[in-house]
This record gives structure tokens, C-alpha cells and sequence, in this order.
């Protein structure tokens, strides 16, 4: 199985870690290459984003609906050690339920960030509050988990991704790109089967989520912080694709600030 890694290495002052950035449902790499990679490169970090089987430039596109939270992790073993090195891993939405479930398999990581992401009791809860708050936007998931994708009403979806409209740029580039779901992970997130580590085998852990987000609202982050024994912080104003959005540095920033906080050694001191 080929995989895309994209990477970009530091424009200042190498940092003591490296980044790996894990995308949401039906995305890849490409979602973090606007804005998170070159700003985190701009800090120093060696930077790297992981496009899952099935998504982006990554084989398995046919397959992809098959693919399970096994599979995904798996992947995310393959890129810790071709970056080599202490790697703090950061996962959205999907991808946070993917690293999670890594650390559960005994991956190693010197820290991890959940942005938006799958919460370690799974997504009844929020799927629930949906249903109540927004039902029109909960069938409209439900039609993708069952069709497909291409089958979906992309308006409708495109409300529940950005906290407000997107420009006609940004909307063809994120609609032309989206790959099928992974309908077998997807499936698996809902948490019926436990996913998660137990608490203390997570490592370092910054827990972020945003104040508009429809797919993990912020009561699922500040459970999933509560769960590990950290602390969370909802962006202001945030959607659930916020690192394409214009605000995305209202989540970069603070990771970043969590990043210089708790890895300040010298290279290799934070495996």
C-alpha cells in the first residue's frame, strides 16, 4: 500500500519535535497544506502530512469504504517511523479517533493534539444532539454513510464544515478533492466497540475543539478532555474544518503555544 506523505521541512530554528498532521472523513494531506504545514514549518517544526489509504494521493481509493480504524492506524505506524524521530501527532475529526486508537494499539508518540475529533465514548452522544439540533443535516449524514460521497447534497454539508460560507475558491477546491467515506471506520467510531486508550496511556495531550462545530460540539471536547485528564479549548467562532477556513490560526496558535510549553529540550529529548 502506497501512502502520500507530504512534507516541509523547518524555515527557522529546527524544534525538539516533528509534526504529523491525520485529516478528517473523505479528505487527505491536502487539507493541512494551505495553512498548517507552512505556518508550523514557519515555526521550526519539520512537518508532515499523512493522506490515510483510500484518500488523497494514497492507494486504496476503491477500497476505501472497507477500511477500518486497524487499517488507518496501521498507516499512521508506517509514517512515525519514516519521519524518524519524537513526533507529536495531530488528528481531526476522524483522524483524532484514528491516532487514539494508535496509542491503543501501543503506537508511540511524544504527544498527540485531538482537534475536533472522534471523542474515546464515541459519536452516539453528539450524533443524538444533532438529530435534535440539526435533523436536516443528520439525514443528509446519514445518506452519505449509506450512498456514498457523490450521492450527498453538498450544500447542506458545506453548512455543517464551515462556520460561515465558504469562498467560491475554497468550496471548489475542498468539494473537487473529497474522496468516499470510510464507511467501516465511520461505523466504528459510533464506539459500540471501545476504540480508545484507557487514560493514562495516553501520552502529552492538548485537546481543542471550536464553538460552532455540528460533527464534535464542543460538550464531546471538553468529555474527551475531561476523560484523559487534560484541559480543552473551544475556538471562538471555529467550524469543524477550521484549518481551511479563515480563522484557522484561532486553533494554530494555541497549539502551537501548547507545543512550545511542553516540548522545550533539545532534539531527540522528547521521545
Amino acid at each position: 500500500m502506497t501512502l502520500e506523505l507530504v512534507r516541509l521541512p523547518p524555515a527557522a530554528p529546527e524544534k525538539p519535535v516533528k509534526l504529523l498532521f491525520i485529516h478528517g472523513i473523505c479528505t487527505g494531506a491536502w487539507v493541512w497544506r494551505q495553512s498548517f504545514l507552512p505556518y508550523f514549518a514557519s515555526l521550526g517544526y519539520d512537518v508532515s502530512a499523512l493522506s490515510l489509504r483510500g484518500h488523497g494521493e494514497s492507494e486504496g481509493r476503491e477500497r476505501v469504504r472497507s477500511f477500518g480504524l486497524r487499517d488507518f492506524a496501521n498507516d499512521v505506524e508506517w509514517a512515525v517511523k519514516e519521519i524518524g524521530g519524537p513526533v507529536v501527532i495531530v488528528g481531526h475529526s476522524l483522524g483524532g479517533g484514528v491516532v487514539q486508537n494508535y496509542v491503543k494499539r501501543g503506537g508511540r508518540a511524544a504527544g498527540v493534539v485531538l482537534m475536533c475529533a472522534a471523542p474515546p465514548h464515541g459519536l452516539m452522544r453528539s450524533s443524538a444532539e444533532l438529530f435534535i439540533r440539526n435533523p436536516t443535516l443528520f439525514r443528509e449524514l446519514q445518506r452519505v454513510l449509506e450512498r456514498g460521497i457523490r450521492n450527498a447534497n453538498l450544500d447542506i454539508i458545506e453548512d455543517g464544515l464551515f462556520a460561515e460560507p465558504p469562498s467560491p475558491q475554497l468550496r471548489r477546491l475542498f468539494f473537487e478533492r473529497m474522496d468516499d467515506i470510510a464507511e467501516s471506520a465511520s461505523r466504528q467510531l459510533y464506539g459500540f466497540t471501545p476504540f480508545a486508550p484507557l487514560p493514562w496511556g495516553m501520552p502529552k495531550l492538548m485537546v481543542i475543539g471550536c464553538e460552532k462545530d455540528e460533527f464534535v460540539p464542543p460538550a464531546d471536547v471538553r468529555l474527551t478532555a475531561i476523560y484523559y485528564g487534560a484541559r480543552s479549548i473551544i475556538v471562538k467562532g471555529g467550524g469543524h474544518a477550521i484549518m481551511m477556513d479563515s480563522n484557522w490560526k484561532d486553533a494554530a496558535e494555541p497549539i502551537a503555544g501548547w507545543l512550545a510549553q511542553e516540548f522545550r529540550g533539545a532534539p531527540g529529548g522528547a521521545a
